[in-house]
């Protein structure tokens, strides 16, 4: 009896954590069929954002199988806690991404993924991406158990306690403001799972300017890029948006490079206003639409829009500048 080929895919594992709760992965594996595994880059703490690409080590052969199973171990340094179990992954639908692969949507040339990201949240929470060209789209996620590991997993010296190390590692990378509320509040457990709510809302882009091109990340750590001449935003979204990049065309043929970084306080009490949120059911909720306009002398504005009302978003970060070329 012959035994079908494993199907191979170019791709590499990679690290995440939100960028105001460092994490430190113990050790991280991908299993695959047959039992071969990839290593996850383990040892680094990490805070460069939720379902961003962290290390990019060269691990084993450049095409591996499809993986099956994720082992995972890592401690969290705003809880104290060490964290780790397996998930399960959805290797079906992998397989089918990964064979597919998709359109860039600026360029319209063939692309595909090649990372598989994975996130470590507060109370345990992981979340499992694929990457590739600009665009992140989670395939899994899971509430893993806290774990009684040994401290020297972290830190092998004996003459530095636990409590200061933690410390001077949160103050090397969190803002004052960040330590402060770490402080004041501890690390916001209970409403991690917030950012994988689900909403029923459209983007509206306009403006004095001719919208090209938009980059959209969302607070579940995915992002995703659209053309809007060849690839549009579809009609209806779901994720919570937070940091978008909008490039426009003047009417001099020149280009414009919008950035605007969303206040999360404010776009989720926006959202949940505007239309009721729908974990299982987003198509049962009212839509709502976000509206971005760039107005004369590059003033924009943005706001949340339902049968409830206009909810201006005053809070945002904007920048605007120029493009070269």
């Amino acid at each position: 009896m012959t035994t079908p080929q494993l199907q191979t895919f170019e791709w590499l594992p990679t690290e995440c954590a939100d960028e105001r709760y460092p994490m430190q992965l113990i050790s991280g594996q991908l299993t695959c069929s047959g039992a071969e595994s990839v290593r996850v880059p383990a040892g680094k703490i990490v805070n460069n954002g939720w379902g961003e690409i962290g290390s990019r080590h060269l691990v084993g052969e450049p095409l591996k199988p499809v993986p099956e199973q994720l082992s995972v171990a890592w401690f969290s340094y705003t809880e104290d806690q060490f964290f780790s179990g397996t998930v399960a992954l959805p290797h079906a639908e992998l397989t089918q991404l990964f064979r597919a692969g998709f359109k860039e949507p600026v360029t319209g040339e063939p692309v595909g993924w090649d990372k598989i990201i994975v996130g470590m949240g507060l109370g345990g929470w992981c979340s499992v991406w694929l990457a590739g060209s600009g665009r992140v789209r989670e395939v899994v996620r899971a509430q893993l158990e806290p774990a009684e590991l040994e401290w020297s997993k972290v830190l092998d010296n004996p003459d530095i306690s636990r409590s200061s190390f933690i410390g001077a590692k949160l103050r090397s990378r969190l803002t004052d403001v960040e330590l402060k509320s770490h402080a004041e509040r501890g690390p916001p457990v209970s409403t991690w799972t917030k950012y994988v709510g689900r909403y029923r809302w459209r983007i509206l882009v306009e403006g004095v300017q001719v919208p090209l091109h938009m980059a959209l990340r969302s607070f579940n750590g995915e992002r995703e890029v659209y053309d809007f001449a060849r690839e549009p935003p579809p009609d209806e979204l779901h994720t919570v948006p937070k940091q978008l990049q909008i490039t426009w065309l003047t009417r001099g043929d020149k280009r414009l490079l919008t950035r605007i970084g969303l206040n999360e306080h404010e776009v989720f009490a926006a959202f949940d206003k505007a239309c009721v949120a729908a974990p299982d059911a987003p198509e049962a909720a009212a839509a709502a639409i976000l509206r971005i306009e760039l107005g004369p002398r590059g003033r924009v504005s943005i706001s949340v829009e339902s049968d409830a009302g206009k909810i201006p978003l005053t809070r945002s970060i904007v920048e605007l500048r120029s493009l070269a070329g």
